[in-house]
């Protein structure tokens, strides 16, 4: 089989940036040498990912996950490690025999999805040649055109159209030899109710292919051309195993980056609102796919930034869909703003009407904060007229009030809700010091239950230190990654070292990789581990701070601390053997276990 040299392998993991690439997925921040942020691996509010420059790097000192350049790839992007290596190098510019990509691509397991991908990818260049090369597209191209679409901006996104006929893309998908049970499980077609063959699910539509985070077409939006509530205006692929709604976010490939250079993102309803968006130069738009905000959805964004703009449509619905959004959002340690349109207007018809710098400069660029929009949302079904509105309006906006901590920010909405309703900022006080306290002492006397920041549904395990043993091992480990002549010394005599199955795996492992490379290289080592358990361990000692004034005492004192733990373990051992025996009565047999015993305990203390 055809091999990357470990020269390219090394090129490639030396010239790439380790901060650049975790940056374009990960919004981060320098603290000291290393550089932090929220972790990509799982859900968490406070940053515990430390990416080092110096080393090239990365540990998550909550979920323990650690790596460098090419295992990030492989991990979060879910990547055998020679294709990791390769969109490594096209990345960096660094060439690769294209006879090599390919052989590596046809020979490597295949990803249990890979078809339904590949499907995708041809099922949008299908629908994509319709649009611009064929006459039955021309309908659906003046459509395009004639709402603002250019064709740099069709072929940007990737848009075509399904010929109205019963079972085009199907025909096509069976001649490339696709099997067709796997592509109804992928939304593209259906079969037939006798079972006889299959139809196209998308006919005589607009398409727009859905991405995921790494840029596969996985799911397509078809629009209809055909008016009449009889036809559903836009038809979404179901959920498959490569499209969930709930964990999508529409455009974050593209806008992944310019999110985090702004430290915001925008989040839109729907994928035409970020479309339209986009045209106007707008570059830092999401959208959900028609579902609700989920855990999942929040966890992706707060990965690149620290604030979120809602804009939602100005109809009743999109006020409740803002309210629900920004709720959650603020909750889960977002700086949130809301951005208001007028009423029964979308960012789309907004845009069409008074054009994209408007939009960018009176909508998205002066949005209203979290209180400012509540405020405005408890109002709009009131009447002053009515002494029941204007108590229920103060209690609405003092229930939100109650949940912000700012002494300043609670001052002026108080002064703001005396304005508004014509009662006394004392009056208003007193209400609101009434409900803080109920609130505190509610608080108090629920049980407590730790979710990962208080918010998002992922429970912590609490952080606990690892024993002397643990930290014996580790450390014993970071030496014989590094020194080869020690590995050596180790295996002639042919001794037990760890204590642990997982290092002791590892210790196999590392013999059969100074086998076949015979120099220390942990990155490599590393990345040869199918293991991502095994990996973590490697690249945790590989990252383990000592001194190297006093190299040989640290072995030392880790040889032997693992072999009094292993001459405890056996005395448990043989303790627990004793007890069983003297029930069976087996006097004889007790009697020599006691005798281990004795001894056991005598080389321990002469250790």
């Amino acid at each position: 089989m055809t091999r990357i040299s470990e020269e390219i392998i090394e090129e490639v993991r030396t010239k790439t940036d380790i901060v650049d690439l975790i940056g374009e997925h990960v919004q981060l921040t320098k603290r000291g040498k290393n550089w932090f942020g929220l972790c990509p691996f799982h859900g968490e509010n406070t940053p515990s990912f430390s990416v080092s420059e110096d080393k090239q790097l990365f540990h998550c000192f909550g979920c323990g996950a650690s790596g460098n350049a090419i295992t990030f790839v492989m991990d979060i992007e879910n990547r055998q490690f020679t294709d990791a290596v390769i969109k490594l190098a096209e990345r960096t510019g660094i060439e690769i025999d294209p006879s090599f990509s390919q052989a590596t691509n046809d020979s490597r397991p295949l990803d249990e999805f890979k078809h339904m991908v590949e499907a995708h990818s041809l099922a949008a260049n299908f629908y994509s040649h319709l649009l611009l090369n064929t006459v039955e597209g021309e309908k659906a191209l003046e459509y395009l055109e004639n709402r603002g679409f250019t064709r740099l901006d069709i072929e940007k996104y990737g848009i075509g159209w399904s010929l109205d006929e019963f079972d085009a893309l199907s025909t096509l998908l069976h001649r490339k030899g696709f099997n067709m049970m796997e592509m109804e499980k992928a939304g593209l077609c259906i079969m037939k109710d006798d079972g006889t063959g299959f139809f196209d699910r998308f006919r005589g539509r607009i398409m727009f292919p859905l991405h995921d985070d790494n840029g596969n077409v996985i799911a397509f939006s078809g629009r209809t051309l055909v008016e009449g509530k009889e036809v559903a205006k836009y038809l979404n692929s179901p959920e498959t195993p490569i499209f969930e709604k709930n964990k999508m976010l529409y455009n974050l490939h593209n806008a992944r980056l310019n999110v985090r250079k702004t430290g915001k993102v925008i989040l839109f309803e729907g994928f035409m609102d970020t479309i339209s968006a986009d045209r106007a130069d707008i570059k830092n738009s999401v959208a959900l796919m028609g579902t609700a905000l989920s855990d999942a959805h929040l966890i992706k964004m707060k990965r690149v930034a620290k604030e979120v703009i809602i804009c939602c449509d100005g109809d009743d619905a999109g006020w409740e869909a803002a309210k629900r959004f920004s709720g959650m959002i603020s909750r889960n340690g977002f700086d949130v703003q809301i951005a208001i349109l007028p009423t029964n207007m979308d960012p789309d018809d907004y845009i069409m009407e008074f054009g994209g710098q408007a939009f960018r400069d009176q909508i998205i660029g002066n949005p209203h904060s979290y209180m400012s929009f509540i405020m405005a949302y408890a109002k709009r079904s009131k009447n002053f007229s009515y002494e029941n509105d204007v108590l229920q309006f103060i209690h609405e906006v003092l229930e939100e009030l109650a949940k912000r901590v700012s002494p300043v920010e609670r001052d002026m909405y108080i002064r703001q809700l005396s304005t508004e309703t014509n009662i006394s900022v004392e009056a208003i006080t007193q209400q609101f010091m009434k409900m803080a306290g109920n609130r505190a002492r509610q608080a108090k006397a629920e049980p407590v239950e730790f979710v990962n920041g208080g918010n998002i549904s992922e429970k912590v395990v609490p952080k606990r230190n690892k024993t002397g043993t643990q930290r014996a091992e580790r450390l014993l480990l970071y030496h014989l990654l590094n020194d080869g002549s020690l590995f050596d010394r180790f295996q002639k005599e042919r001794r037990d070292v760890f204590i642990g199955d997982d290092y002791s795996a590892i210790f196999v492992r590392l013999a059969g990789f100074y086998e076949e490379h015979g120099m220390p290289d942990f990155h490599r080592f590393a990345e040869s581990l199918e293991d991502r358990n095994l990996r973590k361990i490697v690249l945790e000692a590989a990252m383990t701070e000592r001194d190297p004034e006093h190299t040989e005492q640290e072995i030392e004192d880790c040889v032997k601390h693992l072999e009094k733990y292993r001459i405890r373990l056996t005395i448990q051992k043989k303790l627990h053997e004793s007890k069983e025996a003297e029930k069976k009565n087996d006097h004889t047999r007790a009697l020599e276990l006691a005798r281990d015993i004795i001894q056991l305990r005598k080389s321990l203390s002469a250790k």
